[in-house]
């Protein structure tokens, strides 16, 4: 029996074990010759978690180009400042600043009129459908909106008071209002109290429950009202630049005269997507999502971008590529529906591309060392050697890539499992012994 044979037996012998706890969609092939190596439900749809980014990536990289770049700017028409918003995840408050300390520069001393921020890149809801309600108080469920500043994330830390089960609240690059009914308690009165967040729409900060006693505890809260949001930053900047603004901030559309006087680029996309992939970052997927839409259709919306993922690979894979069902560009909707197939005829395709190859596959984690899969296959010869994606929301665990052995070909793997009770522990477990009796590395 030859390794690739060895190896298909031994897969077949686990995930036939574990079909009983799990639904298992299994895919593998070799990437040069396109020979299945092994496969289990291979075209049945299943829920991708974070598996949705090799698609929104793969759709970036063909059609906007490894250059492509989000420019902010700031520029004048009239009496008036418009500040024109471009859907960049990577905009910092920083960079907010530098733009207003520009216009300082330029001789803008005083406004006359107002400041016009112009966030119409994108539109259409801030959360995709089917994301978990308990998801949208993290910054990792932020709203995606044509202004992201500070990735629409506030940081705070929750600090035991001495004489008191109340806790302090610090807050770090923004300034909202706190209700702090949180309490920090013991183990037994954990079973009865758990801590819940709610972040208002006018960015007020509810925090109420229980949490477990220690000194300080650090969570990263999403906004609720990007608009609002990226007008105190705005008018934050405006002030430390020392520019004086006779008029108001206000939401608008920038004119096809206006003067541009500033603009800050993003890194390229090869920078965005590899981070991207690599953290497996939901704003960043959400963003470059609705900029797909925007570019392909001229409207920025979940659904344009899910549309525009499509319709771009589908131009690309040709006739066999039956299209995914898509509800955002992230992976946190649990209405996503990919097959394993269609992932390994993603990851095939860009594998063929001599121009996109070696950035695609350098993009993702890489096993044993860096990203969500620097803690996986780390020994037995596996880290460095396995580049691919992880996903994981309740009940889902999926992992898919690349597997390039010293010596042996590269294979293509998609590993997808849903229906997980509890903890996704053992699923990642299962996962990587696959991939090792793959590489003929199983312990």
């Amino acid at each position: 029996m030859d390794a690739e044979a060895s190896a298909s037996s031994k897969i077949e012998a686990l995930v036939k074990r574990q079909s009983a706890y799990m639904q298992i969609g299994v895919d593998i092939i070799n990437a040069d010759t396109g020979k299945v190596i092994y496969s289990r439900n291979p075209a049945l749809p299943m829920t991708p978690a974070s598996n949705t980014k090799v698609m929104t990536a793969s759709a970036a990289y063909l059609y906007l180009g490894p250059n492509y770049t989000y420019v902010t700017s700031m520029g004048q028409s009239g009496n008036n400042i418009y500040v024109k918003f471009s859907g960049d995840p990577t905009l910092s408050s920083a960079d907010i600043f530098a733009l207003a300390k520009s216009l300082k520069l330029a001789g803008i001393n005083v406004v006359k009129g107002d400041v016009i921020l112009d966030q119409n890149i994108f539109s259409g809801p801030y959360y995709g459908l089917g994301w978990s309600q308990d998801d949208l108080a993290y910054c990792y469920g932020a709203p995606i909106s044509g202004a992201i500043i500070n990735g629409n994330c506030m940081a705070l830390q929750v600090i035991k008071n001495v004489h008191s089960d109340t806790p302090s609240i610090k807050q770090f690059t923004t300034r909202f209002p706190v209700l702090n009914q949180v309490r920090l308690v013991g183990k037994r009165e954990l079973r009865t109290c758990v801590f819940q967040p709610t972040i208002t729409s006018n960015n007020a900060i509810l925090l109420q429950g229980c949490l477990p006693t220690r000194a300080n505890w650090g969570f990263s809260f999403a906004i609720k009202n990007p608009s609002n949001y990226a007008k105190q930053v705005v008018q934050t900047a405006f002030s430390r630049a020392g520019i004086t603004v006779q008029g108001q901030f206000l939401s608008g559309k920038t004119p096809v005269n206006e003067t541009v006087l500033a603009t800050h680029h993003s890194d390229d996309l090869v920078t965005l997507l590899s981070y991207m992939l690599k953290h497996s970052d939901d704003v960043y997927a959400g963003a470059i999502a609705k900029t797909l839409g925007s570019s392909y259709y001229g409207v920025g919306s979940y659904k344009a971008g899910a549309n525009a993922t499509n319709a771009i690979l589908m131009a690309r894979l040709g006739k066999n590529f039956k299209p995914p069902y898509l509800e955002d560009g992230s992976g946190l909707s649990s209405y996503n529906l990919i097959s394993p197939q269609q992932l390994i005829q993603v990851y095939s395709y860009m594998y063929r591309q001599p121009n996109l190859n070696k950035i695609f596959m350098k993009s993702l984690a890489t096993s044993g060392q860096i990203g969500t899969l620097s803690y996986r296959m780390t020994q037995n010869g596996m880290a460095g050697h396995f580049m691919g994606k992880t996903g994981t929301i309740s009940g889902v665990s999926t992992l898919s890539g690349y597997l390039a052995m010293p010596g042996r070909p590269v294979y293509i793997a998609a590993i997808m499992m849903n229906g997980i009770e509890g903890s996704p522990a053992h699923a990642r477990y299962v996962q990587d012994q696959i991939v090792k009796m793959l590489a003929g590395e199983a312990d």
